[in-house]
């Protein structure tokens, strides 16, 4: 709880695992400039690891466009060879307005949950990385 009893907004926190060779990234809480930061960092360390990077924004009470921007970004400077970006936002969230709004399938695909999300990265060559 904040000074005035108001709670407090509730923290972001970013979960990192491989599935099968497809790293899965799930955000949770709110992630904007303050948080950002560190979604780059762990996007740097998976791209590193190689394989294809699902980022779920399943769990997200709150995404704003640097978020966003981390993921184009990310995406951007794949080479050619390398596994893609694909993130994972349900028809109903908040993420997926945003998603929509600033038309992120046009950069990389966008599903609505996450067991299809990763069977289309495993698909797309990213399965192979243990």
């Amino acid at each position: 709880m904040s000074e005035s009893g108001v709670p407090a907004p509730p923290e972001g926190r970013i979960d990192v695992e491989n599935r099968a060779g497809v790293w899965v990234l799930s955000l949770h809480g709110e992630h904007d400039l303050a948080t950002q930061p560190s979604l780059r960092e762990q996007l740097g360390h998976v791209r590193a690891a190689g394989g294809a990077i699902v980022v779920d924004l399943t769990p997200t009470t709150f995404v704003d466009s640097t978020i966003i921007g981390a993921l184009l970004e990310c995406a951007a400077e794949l080479d050619p060879g390398e596994a893609g970006v694909f993130a994972i936002a349900p028809p109903e969230a908040a993420a997926r307005r945003l998603a929509d709004l600033v038309r992120l399938g046009d950069a990389l695909p966008v599903y609505d949950d996450l067991v299809t999300g990763i069977d289309a990265a495993r698909m797309a060559g990213g399965g192979g990385v243990p």
